[in-house]
């Protein structure tokens, strides 16, 4: 079985084949080049240990612990894990464009009394080991948002 190899400066996580080509399918067939030339380079290589060196893999590991698949070594621990063992942290603005963490309080009423502002934001995911050491962490989106603010009299 074939096992591909992505290391970062705090982890090296370990993923079957299958499972990365899995991941990588929906990206390429959204058309995105570095999703296709890595499919292309891990179906095709016939090495049982696959190292990959690009960047854009992060996002894929990302998925792929979200969805339980892997392990990964700590090299402050020296110890291995489970994705389950894992704790999740969003950072910036949240893991996602669709869960924006603004904290903004007040009720619908108050919003139509506020003048709009925007403002540009970013948000991305991290993991952390069971030790609380930051295995990988990602900015995975940016974005406008329209926000309510206090008028001034």
């Amino acid at each position: 079985m074939q096992t591909v190899v992505f290391e970062t400066d705090n982890a090296i996580f370990y993923f079957e084949s299958s499972d990365a080509i899995f991941h990588l399918k929906y990206y390429s067939e959204q058309k995105v080049r570095e999703a296709i030339k890595l499919s292309k380079t891990i179906s095709s290589s016939s090495s049982e240990v696959i190292n990959i060196e690009s960047n854009y893999f992060g996002f894929i590991v990302l998925d792929l612990i979200k969805a339980g698949k892997g392990h990964v070594y700590c090299k402050t621990c020296k110890e291995t894990y489970d994705p389950d063992q894992l704790t999740p942290i969003p950072f910036g603005f949240g893991k996602s464009p669709f869960e924006v963490n603004l904290k903004q309080k007040g009720g619908i009423f108050r919003r139509f009394f506020k003048k709009r502002k925007r403002i540009c934001g970013s948000g991305g995911q991290r993991y952390l080991c069971p030790n609380g050491h930051e295995l990988i962490g990602m900015i995975t989106w940016t974005g406008i948002f329209q926000i309510f603010s206090k008028e001034r009299r």
